[in-house]
Formats: structure tokens, C-alpha cells, sequence
């Protein structure tokens, strides 16, 4: 199905009764509008009287006794027509109402008119009732007139900026069409946010525009867009422009804009519409100013000899006093300081030196100093106009550097000890009152330069090395790898944040585990399943018992945690495993990787988790508190008690984090080939990757456990045991094999659900960093 790339729409007012549809020769004169007709009448000297019919809006009705006047508009000029009536053609007229009217125009006998309508018949196209109708004959605030988007292009001061607004537009239409400008239409939902400011208006259905964002926060998976991608509301066409000026030259466009400002200013709007051009092979700046004074002179040529404009002179000299500001002489005053110039064109140097000579010699004071590296204030630009300009425009050229965008090239004269800074080839032109009116620069064309001022302005997120593959993203890698921007303090209260989430849950599961693996328990604490031991233990020995010990999970996870991790990014990055595409497959180094983690990680954790929680945990634990169980221990056992089970430790958790590492990395590969963040893939690979190696790796486990907890044994033969091969020969001569597997299910039924909250906690906290950071 084709669809129509142009769609006109016309609209017009119904008439009660449909004329025929026949040509016919009439006397009766039907101007276009109330404007033509005034318009009409000036043309001649002395105009007979004629019959006349009139199309508009009851402005006012004044009945007396024997006569009525109604002053008809329609919005094509600010004057009315004054209409004579009978006062039983004005009983159905009221303010408001829409009217056609035939009568005799003739000379009016009043002074404030110098032709009038007298009616032969009155048609009421649309009553409307006076006492309810919202506009009266008062003043109105802008905030009131808000609420009534329907009339308040009725009054003529808005009817007659409309005018105003068409001329301007056509004027500036000319002025680019006899300069061989092409008129473009970019677009107004874009992916881009040209002003790099973040203030934009995000584009999403209506079903969708509350799910945008998750209730965690998270943003919104691209497949859930409409457009697959964020999309905004444009904030400048200049991105489109810059393309499509190196297709024909020069083009120009006068677009809607939103920006998202929370700036409640009338120097603030949410939507307006902004006139940008383009000009490709130009090595001049001055040719852009030049372009930017010749339409702006243009505009006001043509304004000043229009209708509209005169119009506009004429109620601003019947408004104000003569004379005073925005008066009559001051706004032909300023349309003719366009017109004639003198059109300074000063640098920003010489315009902060204008300013510090004015206060020098007192001729201003300034709530700002002007100094060159803090720009100017809207103080400052006022001045210039007034001073510099003459009550007219300035163009302010070769801004610092610092405080412009990336995108400008360096002046011609930013040589050294020319500036007291690095200055930008750009300018901005100031006017009286409004102060900065327009602004444009050169661009930079060179792509070394370019990229070197994106990376100064700390918009490039990484630059490949040499021969390495980009993408329109940038360099290949997959979402596992972290950016170049985000630092180590962020990954590591990423990995802290994973690491006590993953122990507090899984806490009275990790004791059931710990008590079934004890070798000749106590005869209470003989358990013949996970829900014996945890209904057991709670019944005999509280329920607080089972998070008995958490204080020095917490205590020692976040940091063991954050370097836990830490080291897996770095050495994966150091190994390769983050290069190529997300398809790309990096087992081995994800083994490397997790193995160097454990290693870094378990010499803060193993006094924590592997002794004081351990020993907290088990039946009949004398110790109140972790800072009792480590000094205890310490004065006892000295400070190699804490690492006693260091290399056991070491020898479990290494196979167990490379085992897992590994089957995480190839589940997450299988399930998620695009390598974007997906919460129930990172939960459902980390649980599956977490409970394959806590199988495998069980008999280590129970070593370890039975090194951890000897100190508490009763038998000499437990308490005297040391080392691995030690501690697997008296499992097996007194439990035989299936000793090395004592609490196979506790350790799976934990680690599953541990590792599966330690990744999703994990990625979550780096999705969150990596999308702060990149919306930074």
C-alpha cells in the first residue's frame, strides 16, 4: 500500500445555504478581507459609494434607541469596520459572533473612520453568546489567554503577530531563494542530540511512554522500542544540514525545535521554531556573517515597506507615548539600524576589553566582571549593542575554545601570545534588548583535529588502537567488557554490591551446608536432610541461629568482592577475552580470569568467611560476635589460624571460579549471542554456571570445611590433622567416597541461587554505571 508523501488539508466556514454553481455578473463587491477593502478604499482618491459584503467577527455592539454600530474584524488587520444597522438587524449580534454583512460602503461623518458599512442585511453565521464568552473587553494575561488556544488568535495584537510572523517567513523565503539557498525539511524525530546537552524530549507510543524506563531504573531493551533506538524530538537541524550542504551547497530550513529545559523564562521555551543554514566550500568567516547581515537586512527592508509592518508601527505609536521606550521612533529606530548598519565586527578579545575600559572609566557597572575565560553575560552583550553597535547590531567573533562546542575550527589569528587562550573560529551577533540574535561558525573539516577536540571535550568513549575494527558504535566489543570510562572505583562498588548481596540471601543455606559437612558431629547435630537441618536448628536453637555469622559475610564480601571482580575485568581485558564481536567465544581466558580473582579475592575474604563464619555457624558456638570469634582465635591460635585453610581454600575455589567462569561465559554466548544486558540471562547463566561447578567441585569443599572447623573438633585425630592429602585420606578411611560428598545438595541448593543474585546484582550495578556515564 503506498501512502502520499504531501497531504493538504484545507478547511473553510460553512455557509447556512450552498450558492450555485453557475458565473454570474454581480455589482455587489466581495473583497478578499477587511484589509483589502481599507486597502481598496486608499487607492482612490475619491470612492463612490458601492455595495459591499463582508465576512468576520463581532467585536463590539452598541444599540441605542434608533441606530446600532458593530465593529466587524477579521483578523487581516487590526482597524475594523464600523457597520451602521438598524436596531432590529443588530438584536441578534453580539460579541463574538460570526457575521456576513451587505450594506452600502461609504464615506463615515465620524472622525474615527474614514469609511463605514452601512448594512442592508445582517446574517448571523455563528451566535454566540456575550455573557459567557471568555473574552471581554479587558486586559488579559498571557497565562489566562494559555488556556483558550482557540480565541486568543482572535484579539489583534495575537492576530496581528500572526501577520507579522507570515511576513517575516516570506521575507526570509525571498532572501534565501534569490541567494540560491535550497529549502530542506530534516526531520523532527532524530536519534541524535545535536546540542550534546541531554535536555530532550524522549519519542515513544503512548502505551510504552511509561515503560520507557523499568522500576529499577534501567533503561529500556532496545527491543522494546518502537524504533528499535531511543528516538528524540530534534534540537537542531544542523547534524541534516551539514550532510545535505555537501549535496548542493547551500541549503537552509525554518523547523520546529524542542528542548527539554526545566527553565521557567520567557528566554526558555519547550517549542519554537529555529532558522539554520549551511554553507559548504567557504574559507571565510566573514562570508557567513555576510549572509547572516544581508538577510537580516533584508527582512527589515521588506518589513518596514510592508503592510503588516506599518500596521505594527502604527499600534505601537497608539500603545506607548511617543518617544518612550518601545515606542513608534524607537522600533523604526531599530529597523532602521539593520537596514544601515554600521554592522561592527569586533573579537571576543576586544570586546572584554571594552567592557574592562568601561568600568575603568566608570561609565557602567557590571553585577559580572568580564573577564575572558567566563564568557559573556547577558549584561555584557547588552552593552556591547548599545556602545559598540550604536544602538544597533555587533557581531562578537573568535569566542575561547573552552567554553564553545567541539565541532568549531581553531581562528585563523589563534596563533601564540595573539589570544590569552586557544580561540574558535564562530561568532555571535548581538542586538538591543534581545541581546545574542544569531550565531554560526566554522566547522572543523580535519578528522584527526576533530576527534582530538571530541576526546578533549571527553565525548569519545574509546579510540581503537591500530587495525582494530570499528563499528558505528566504535571499537567491536561486546557489552561484558567494560568501557574505557568506567573506573575502577565503579567496578569495584559494582562487584561489593554483588558480593554482599550474593552472601546475605543465601546465608542460612551456606550454615545448613557448613553443619552437614562437619566430620563426627555432636549426636544433636546429626541431620539427615537440608529441611531436617533447618527445622532442627530452628526449633532447638532459635531462628536467629541460621544468621549466626552474617556480620563477617558483610564485612568481608564488599571488599573481597570488589577486588573479586576488579580482577576479573582486568585480566580478562588483559587476555583478549573482550575482543571482537559479541559472537566471538573467549572460554579460556574467562577461566584465567576467575582463577586470578579468586586467587586476589579469597586473601581478604578467607579469615572472614573461612574461619570467624565457619566456626560462628557451627553447633554450640561460643562466640557472641565477629570481633570475639577473631580474637579468640587470634589469642589461641595466633594469626596463622586465619590462613590455615588459605591454600585449601585456594585450591577449591580456583577450579570452582574457573569452572564457573567458563560455563557462565559459554551459557551467556548461547542464550545471548547479541551481548546486550539482559537480567534473566545473566540470572539464569549464573545460576547454571554457579550449580555445574559447586557439583564438581563438592570433595574440595568438604576438605576444606573439615580444615576450617578442626579447631572445634573433640578428637585429637580431628583436631591434629593438616594439610589437603591429610584431611582427603581420613574422609575416605572413615566415610569411604561418599564422605567427599556430604552436602552435595545444600552446596548446590546455594550456590545456584547465589551465583545467579551474585551476576545479576553484578551486571546490574554496571549497566547502571556504564548508562550514568553515558549519559553523561
Amino acid at each position: 500500500m503506498t501512502r502520499p508523501l504531501l497531504r493538504l488539508r484545507l478547511t473553510a466556514l460553512p455557509l447556512p445555504a450552498h450558492r450555485p454553481y453557475k458565473v454570474r455578473w454581480s455589482s455587489t463587491f466581495t473583497p478578499r478581507s477587511i484589509s483589502a477593502l481599507l486597502s481598496h478604499t486608499a487607492q482612490q482618491s475619491s470612492p463612490a459609494s458601492e455595495t459591499v459584503t463582508l465576512h468576520g467577527f463581532v467585536r463590539s455592539v452598541r444599540k441605542q434607541k434608533r441606530v446600532a454600530f458593530a465593529a466587524v474584524g477579521d483578523g487581516s488587520s487590526s482597524q475594523t469596520v464600523q457597520v451602521v444597522l438598524a436596531p432590529q438587524q443588530a438584536s441578534g449580534l453580539s460579541t463574538g459572533a460570526a457575521v456576513a454583512i451587505t450594506g452600502q460602503w461609504v464615506p463615515s461623518p465620524g472622525q474615527e473612520q474614514s469609511h463605514e458599512l452601512q448594512a442592508n442585511s445582517v446574517r448571523v453565521l455563528g451566535p454566540n453568546d456575550a455573557a459567557t464568552n471568555p473574552l471581554q473587553k479587558k486586559y488579559h494575561t498571557n497565562e489566562f489567554l494559555r488556556t483558550l488556544p482557540h480565541l486568543r488568535s482572535r484579539l489583534p495584537f495575537n492576530s496581528l503577530l500572526l501577520r507579522l510572523r507570515s511576513q517575516v517567513c516570506a521575507g526570509l523565503t525571498n532572501y534565501f531563494s534569490k541567494h540560491d539557498f535550497i529549502q530542506v525539511h530534516p526531520p523532527i524525530i532524530t536519534s541524535s542530540d545535536c546540542e550534546g546537552a541531554g535536555e530532550v524530549f524522549t519519542v515513544a507510543p503512548a502505551a510504552a511512554s511509561g515503560a520507557a524506563h523499568s522500576s529499577k531504573g534501567q533503561p529500556q531493551e532496545a527491543e522494546d522500542h518502537f524504533f528499535q533506538s531511543p528516538k528524540y524530538l530534534t534540537v537542531s537541524a544542523q547534524l541534516h544540514l551539514e550532510a545535505l550542504a555537501q549535496s548542493v551547497g547551500k541549503v537552509w530550513t525554518l523547523s520546529p525545535t524542542f528542548r527539554a529545559e526545566r527553565s521557567d523564562t520567557t528566554r526558555h521555551l519547550s517549542e519554537f521554531y529555529m532558522l539554520e543554514a549551511e554553507l559548504a566550500f567557504v574559507d571565510d568567516m566573514n562570508d557567513v556573517m555576510d549572509v547572516v547581515e544581508g538577510m537580516l537586512r533584508h527582512t527589515a527592508q521588506e518589513l518596514r515597506e510592508s503592510a503588516v509592518g506599518k500596521e505594527l508601527l502604527d499600534g505601537r505609536g497608539r500603545d506607548t507615548e511617543e518617544d518612550t521606550p518601545g515606542g513608534h521612533n524607537l522600533l523604526a529606530q531599530r529597523w532602521q539600524s539593520l537596514i544601515n548598519g554600521p554592522w561592527p565586527r569586533i573579537t571576543y578579545a576586544e570586546a572584554i576589553q571594552h567592557l574592562k575600559d568601561a568600568v575603568t572609566q566608570g561609565e557602567a557597572q557590571f553585577g559580572f566582571a568580564p573577564a575572558f575565560e567566563d564568557g559573556l553575560q547577558t549584561e555584557h552583550e547588552r552593552f556591547l549593542a548599545e556602545k559598540v553597535g550604536q544602538n544597533g547590531p555587533v557581531f562578537v567573533t573568535d569566542y575561547p575554545r573552552n567554553i564553545k562546542p567541539f565541532y568549531m575550527s581553531p581562528s585563523a589569528e589563534s596563533g601564540p601570545g595573539q589570544q590569552p587562550a586557544p580561540t574558535v573560529a564562530c561568532f555571535d551577533l548581538l542586538v538591543p534588548e534581545v541581546c545574542e540574535l544569531a550565531g554560526g561558525s566554522m566547522r572543523e573539516h580535519r578528522l584527526p583535529e576533530l576527534l582530538q577536540s571530541m576526546e578533549e571535550h571527553g565525548l569519545r568513549r574509546s579510540v581503537p588502537a591500530d587495525g582494530e575494527p570499528e563499528t558505528e558504535d566504535g571499537p567491536l566489543q561486546c557489552y561484558e567488557s567494560l568501557p574505557s570510562n568506567f573506573s575502577l572505583t565503579a567496578n569495584m562498588m559494582a562487584g561489593a554490591f554483588a558480593g554482599i548481596a550474593e552472601h546475605s540471601v543465601m546465608y542460612p543455606i551456606d550454615l545448613l551446608k557448613t553443619r552437614m559437612q562437619v566430620v563426627n558431629p555432636s549426636p544433636t547435630a546429626v541431620y539427615t536432610g537440608v529441611s531436617n537441618a533447618m527445622v532442627t536448628i530452628t526449633r532447638v536453637e532459635g531462628f536467629r541461629t541460621l544468621w549466626r555469622g552474617l556480620s563477617s559475610v558483610v564485612l568481608g564480601a564488599g571488599p573481597a568482592h570488589a577486588v573479586y571482580f576488579a580482577s576479573y575485568e582486568a585480566v580478562k581485558h588483559a587476555l583478549g577475552g573482550n575482543e571482537g564481536g559479541h559472537e566471538e567465544h573467549h572460554p579460556l581466558a574467562a577461566a584465567a580470569s576467575g582463577a586470578a580473582a579468586t586467587i586476589t579475592s579469597d586473601a581478604l575474604m578467607n579469615p572472614f568467611d573461612a574461619v570467624i563464619k565457619q566456626r560462628m555457624q557451627l553447633q554450640g558456638s561460643v562466640y557472641k560476635s565477629v570481633p570475639h570469634c577473631a580474637r579468640e582465635v587470634f589469642r589461641t591460635e595466633g594469626i596463622s589460624a586465619f590462613y590455615v585453610s588459605y591454600p585449601t581454600t585456594l585450591c577449591m575455589t580456583v577450579p570452582f571460579t574457573a569452572l564457573q567462569f567458563m560455563a557462565y561465559e559459554s551459557i551467556s554466548k548461547v542464550i545471548n549471542p547479541t551481548g546486550r544486558y539482559d537480567p534473566t540471562t545473566h540470572c539464569t547463566a549464573g545460576g547454571l554456571a554457579g550449580g555445574f561447578a559447586a557439583g564438581l567441585t563438592t570433595p574440595l569443599d568438604v576438605i576444606k570445611t573439615l580444615l576450617q572447623t578442626r579447631g572445634n573438633a573433640t578428637e585429637a585425630e580431628l583436631r591434629n590433622v593438616s594439610g589437603l592429602w591429610e584431611a582427603a585420606k581420613l574422609i575416605h578411611r572413615r566415610e569411604g567416597y561418599k564422605g567427599f560428598f556430604r552436602g552435595l545438595k545444600p552446596r548446590i541448593i546455594t550456590t545456584m541461587p547465589s551465583t545467579a543474585i551474585c551476576w545479576s546484582a553484578y551486571e546490574m550495578a554496571k549497566a547502571f554505571f556504564i548508562a550514568r556515564g553515558e549519559g553523561r
